[in-house]
């Protein structure tokens, strides 16, 4: 099997409008979320990241006003994927689109107010592009059409690891030589009341927790993780077809690895028995430079990232959690990693997982400041709200 290299990525994340900005962030530490107190029942504060930046052509262009903000979303990072792989049009090529999501377009408003309006049989109040918020597969179709793309097109929906089994999706297509080029993403918006009030229920964010204290990662006094918006895009293609190309090649996934924990939706797999067993047949017993982790402020899932770094690397792997700067938006969070690991790769550094203390995590290599060194390998880890986990090995083009 020849190798599947990325020769193009797009971002947009809190604080983030596009690659350049996201280096930038991840270079500094820059803590991108914020506090807010008009999401909670009694005015809690609540962790959150917003994308505060336009969308530019999507935005005005009147052809989109009725499509979600997580379909546009998508659309501006596929854009800036598109054409930092110098990539305008595809006469020539077979292209499939894998795009990933958690929560689809339930964030919308028209999707809420429509809600309410079906319960009071307000049949003409119902807004005509109903249908297509509530079909996840819309967006996937919504980004291709915008992209030029209209070959295989396909949604994958498994919680947080959604973008990360994409590109697991991608890599099939393209080994077997269905496909020539892939682009492949993930993208959710769901910072609401919505979000908040269904995560604290199952007490997975926290109320009243402050940017001191919540949505950190690696640090037992962090009582949840803090809701967020995002989306990212790489395009993925053989390295024959790269080379044929002359384009620059950004570094390549060797492999990704996912599974489910088994258990009923109601628990929690406390050991963390299948992340460990992804992580470990990912890694073929190397040694990466650094784990780019799921960690996100939720001590189970924390926990079973500590198990992990005894079991296979007594602890000598340093590991770090980019969430600490963007929060977790969801399905989208898997391929945000992927793409923070090829910049690690390609410009020489860890980046930090900012404002722990490493309090209760003491015996772990977690890295607090930016480590400026030589990357040529990252491991990424991933576990999705229903159980599922994916681990990718992410290596530099050689």
């Amino acid at each position: 099997m020849g190798k599947i290299v990325v020769t193009g990525y797009g971002v947009k994340a809190p604080k983030t409008n596009n690659i350049e900005q996201f280096l930038s962030n991840l270079k500094k530490g820059v803590c991108c979320l914020e506090s807010i107190t008009d999401l909670s029942p009694n005015g809690e504060e609540t962790i959150i990241g917003r994308i505060n930046g336009s969308l530019q052509e999507q935005e005005t262009d009147k052809r989109f006003k009725r499509y979600p903000r997580v379909t546009l979303l998508g659309m501006s990072a596929g854009k800036e994927a598109l054409d930092k792989a110098y990539l305008s049009g595809f006469s020539d090529k077979r292209v499939g689109v894998f795009i990933g999501t958690s929560l689809g377009a339930m964030g919308e408003m028209a999707f809420q107010e429509s809600i309410i309006q079906i319960h009071q049989d307000k049949y003409r109040e119902i807004p005509i592009n109903f249908s297509h918020i509530v079909n996840y597969h819309s967006i996937t179709s919504g980004i291709a059409h915008f992209l030029g793309a209209k070959g295989i097109t396909k949604t994958i929906t498994t919680g947080c690891t959604s973008s990360l089994e994409a590109i697991q999706d991608a890599m099939v297509y393209l080994t077997s030589g269905e496909i020539d080029i892939a682009i492949v993403g993930g993208t959710d918006s769901l910072v609401d009341k919505m979000a908040t009030y269904g995560f604290a229920k199952t007490k997975a964010i926290a109320l009243n927790q402050t940017l001191a204290d919540g949505a950190i990662p690696f640090s037992q006094r962090s009582s949840g993780f803090a809701i967020s918006e995002g989306s990212g895009v790489v395009i993925l293609e053989r390295e024959e077809s790269a080379l044929k190309r002359n384009v620059p090649i950004l570094g390549e996934i060797e492999n990704i690895v996912s599974n489910n924990d088994g258990v009923s939706i109601y628990t929690l797999d406390n050991t963390g028995e299948q992340m460990l067993n992804a992580l470990n047949e990912v890694i073929r017993g190397r040694k990466p430079d650094y784990i780019n982790s799921q960690a996100l402020g939720i001590n189970t899932n924390d926990r079973i990232e500590e198990r992990c770094s005894k079991e296979l690397f007594n602890h000598e792997v340093p590991y770090s959690s980019i969430k600490s700067m963007i929060g977790n938006p969801y399905g989208a969070i898997g391929i945000l990693q992927v793409i923070s690991s090829l910049l690690s790769i390609n410009h020489g550094f860890i980046p930090p997982t900012i404002r722990t203390s490493k309090e209760g995590f003491e015996e772990m290599n977690i890295v607090q400041e930016t480590r400026f060194q030589e990357v040529n390998e990252v491991a990424v880890t991933n576990h999705g709200h229903g159980g599922n986990n994916a681990c990718a090995y992410i290596k530099r083009y050689r």
